[in-house]
């Protein structure tokens, strides 16, 4: 037992041997990392140290072929990475409203979703939808205030993250408030007619509105009170 320490000890002062170490070192880190690509990018480092100790200090042909299976899987997952991000990249109110998806909601759903937006910058006064009139529009807020008369009377207050005129989207029934922004706010804007003639061929969209909608109705509900939440 002493001199397997000794011998431990002794290896830890041989530069080979602490290069060894230290490229295990830099796997057990990559695995600690939670975001990907830092993952990743460590994992490849690690694969690359193992493959030159493997190969010009201590040679073993196997563990420097699968090394390099390893490096490259690696690499490939980091091009997979930078495309993916790169294709599905968001602007400021963009990013708002894929943030404001519940857990689980593929990136990619959300940005076709997207596509089918508008931005649309709102004043103080400009309505969005009209009490009794057809609503032809969905509308999220990504920033501003939004309230909610009904018989001239505000019932409610929408802010960023909530959806104007979503029961008509769902029922196709005429506005039942109408929906006047309080600030200068921002909006994405979704035509109706388009959204539905989407969302009926793509099963994976219609879900995500569904949840995204689902959710907010359900945020409005926690918010009022109300069994049955007012919304233009």
């Amino acid at each position: 037992m002493n001199a397997y320490l000794s011998l431990l000890v002794d290896g830890l002062a041989n530069p080979v041997t602490l290069f060894g170490h230290f490229t295990y070192a830099l796997l057990i880190l990559s695995m600690l990392m939670r975001r990907m690509v830092t993952l990743r990018i460590l994992a490849v480092t690690s694969g690359l140290a193992k493959i030159v100790y493997r190969a010009f200090f201590v040679f073993d042909p196997v563990s420097v072929l699968w090394e390099t299976v390893f490096v490259l899987v690696n690499i490939g997952q980091l091009i997979v990475i930078w495309y993916y991000e790169r294709h599905h990249r968001f602007h400021e109110e963009q990013s708002h409203f894929a943030d404001s998806m519940p857990a689980g909601v593929d990136r990619s759903a959300v940005k076709r979703l997207l596509d089918l937006s508008d931005l649309e910058r709102l004043e103080p006064g400009d309505r969005l939808t009209v009490e009794g009139e057809t609503v032809t529009r969905l509308l999220y807020v990504a920033d501003g205030i939004v309230k909610i008369e009904k018989n001239d009377r505000v019932v409610a207050i929408c802010g960023p993250g909530d959806y104007i005129g979503e029961l008509s989207f769902l029922t196709g029934n005429p506005a039942s408030a109408t929906a006047i922004a309080v600030k200068p706010t921002r909006v994405l804007v979704f035509d109706q007619a388009k959204l539905t003639t989407a969302i009926g061929s793509d099963a994976q969209l219609r879900r995500t509105l569904e949840s995204a909608l689902n959710r907010n109705l359900a945020g409005k509900l926690t918010r009022s009170g109300d069994p049955q939440p007012l919304t233009a």
